[in-house]
């Protein structure tokens, strides 16, 4: 039996939420698949880790670009849980907000601005990050592999390709000052891929350095001088 999902695969019609709870100060809200106690597990595509693993105050973190073509099906699932957990949002509003109506929705797809960058120490990739990012808190529980070995998260390359398999974990809603809530995805693998650096090489030069073309040229040259 399939224990999770390509993005494109989920029905979101399954997706049922557990009653609120508070844990750390803030509320919790889990998520499930189905029924409560099945944990909803994603399949990213390959993303380029452009930072690295950014050290946090006591954890590290990933932001994930997800442009190109191959995030699209990635993106728009994202977009649809986003919209999803707007919609219920609503209509739980009594239950989550105590019907406050100014709540803020911190998006699960970021953009890059002073926020994000004011405590990161590089900031040379950002050009790659203009169709958004997504931040991964890495976890002690997280499993971290490469070529098959496990590793550490300080081990993961800066600007290699990784793909996770991720829990849409949980609603987490602030009520400190203002209302504001989101959505937690937890890491539950994180695989760093193998990255060959190969590139095509144009055919002209091919064909302008290839022996054996020389060597039959050669030969039909002769051939040509022998009969005249």
């Amino acid at each position: 039996m399939q224990n999770h999902y390509l993005p494109h695969q989920y029905d979101f019609n399954n997706l049922i939420y557990d009653n609120v709870d508070n844990i750390d100060n803030k509320m919790v809200i889990k998520i499930y698949d189905s029924k409560k106690g099945k944990p909803l597990y994603i399949q990213t595509p390959e993303l380029v880790n452009v930072f690295g693993a950014i050290k946090r105050s006591n954890y590290y973190e990933l932001l994930l670009p997800i442009g190109g073509v191959n995030c699209l099906l990635f993106k728009n699932f994202l977009h649809n849980l986003q919209n999803k957990i707007l919609t219920d949002a609503n209509y739980n509003k009594k239950e989550w907000f105590n019907n406050n109506n100014r709540v803020k929705f911190i998006p699960i797809i970021k953009e890059i601005n002073k926020d994000v960058t004011s405590t990161m120490e590089q900031t040379d990739e950002l050009d790659k990050c203009n169709d958004g990012i997504i931040k991964i808190k890495v976890t002690d529980s997280t499993i971290i592999k490469k070529e098959h070995a496990e590793i550490g998260v300080n081990e993961l390359s800066k600007n290699a390709k990784i793909r996770m398999i991720i829990q849409i974990y949980a609603i987490w809603i602030n009520k400190d000052t203002t209302y504001s809530f989101g959505v937690y995805i937890k890491p539950e693998i994180i695989e760093e891929r193998n990255a060959y650096n190969l590139s095509f090489i144009e055919e002209k030069l091919i064909f302008e350095s290839d022996d054996d073309n020389n060597s039959v040229s050669s030969t039909e040259s002769s051939t040509s001088s022998d009969k005249n």
